[in-house]
């Protein structure tokens, strides 16, 4: 179990890369599709299946469908690379590892401290009380976020037929 995740977390990375990298959106999908999966086995070695169940169930099922929905609907093309472009992603590529840089030290610190044996809580029962309490605005919040997105996503693939 141990090698099985560094292989995972390497997946996920190369994964996640594939999603920036490729041209064509549909290949971006469905790289974070795998992106997703191999996230969900991450959050099962750490034994936290019912994260897991979630991140297969919710992100890789239902989001994901949702997106690839879309793509299909909006048929949209591949574009090519143009210089200005290029030069994006060599700003992005250099932000990128400054973020890393800098988020480095504080993910350390917090793995530290996880393996000095601080509880853990993460039941359904715990997670479910904070998301209808203290959470309940958020969750109702990302709720019309996406009820957003899906209308404006229609409004979007809706071609108009005129002389009707």
């Amino acid at each position: 179990m141990e090698l099985l995740f560094p292989i995972m977390a390497l997946v996920a990375i190369l994964s996640a890369l594939g999603v920036v990298a490729f041209r064509n959106p549909v290949n971006s999908a469905l790289c974070l599709i795998l992106n997703m999966v191999t996230l969900a086995g991450l959050f099962a070695s750490l034994d936290a299946h019912f994260l897991a169940v979630v991140q297969i169930i919710v992100y890789a099922g239902a989001v994901m469908v949702l997106v690839m929905f879309v793509l299909m609907l909006l048929n949209v093309k591949v574009e090519a690379a143009t210089r200005n472009q290029v030069l994006l992603t060599l700003v992005a590529l250099l932000a990128g590892a400054g973020f890393l840089t800098a988020i480095v030290p504080v993910m350390k610190e917090g793995f530290e401290q996880f393996a000095v044996g601080a509880p853990v809580e993460g039941s359904l029962l715990a997670i479910g009380k904070l998301l209808y309490t203290k959470y309940v605005l958020a969750f109702e919040a990302s709720g019309m976020l996406l009820l957003g997105a899906l209308v404006g996503a229609v409004m979007l693939a809706k071609t108009r037929r005129t002389g009707l």
